[in-house]
C-alpha cells in the first residue's frame, strides 16, 4: 500500500473518530460549529446519530489499516456515507439553515471524492 493512500486512511479514520466523540459529547456547541443557527432536541439527537456513525466508521477505518481488502470495504463504507451527506446538505441549500448546508458540502464533497480515489488506489 502506497504512503499516500496510508496516510489519508489513517487521517480519515482519527478524524472520524474525532468529530463522532465532538457530535457525541457536545453536540449543541458542534452543530453551531457546522453552521446550523437553529439548535435544538432533534438537532441534538441528529448530531448524536451522526456523531455515533462517524466514530463507528472511523474505528473501523483504523482497525483495517493493516488489511488491504478490509481496508476498502471501510473506505466505500466512508465514501457512501459523505456521499449521502453531500445530498443531504445539498438539498438543505434552500431552507433556513443555508450556512450550514454550504459548510457541509464543502466537506462532505470532497471527503466522498477523497474516499472513492482512495478505493480505487486500493482496488
Amino acid at each position: 500500500m502506497s504512503a499516500d493512500v496510508s496516510a489519508w486512511s489513517f487521517a480519515s479514520g482519527l478524524g472520524r473518530v474525532v468529530i463522532g466523540l465532538g457530535l457525541l459529547a457536545a453536540p449543541e456547541r458542534s452543530a453551531r460549529i457546522l453552521g446550523f443557527e437553529e439548535v435544538n432536541t432533534a438537532t441534538v439527537t441528529v448530531s448524536r446519530v451522526a456523531g455515533v456513525r462517524d466514530f463507528v466508521l472511523g474505528m473501523a477505518t483504523l482497525a483495517a489499516l493493516d488489511d488491504r481488502d478490509r481496508l476498502r470495504a471501510a473506505t466505500l463504507a466512508n465514501a457512501a456515507a459523505d456521499a449521502g451527506d453531500t445530498l443531504a446538505f445539498g438539498m438543505a441549500l434552500g431552507t433556513s439553515e443555508r450556512r450550514a448546508a454550504v459548510l457541509g458540502l464543502t466537506a462532505a464533497l470532497p471527503a466522498a471524492l477523497a474516499g472513492i480515489w482512495t478505493s480505487w488506489r486500493l482496488s
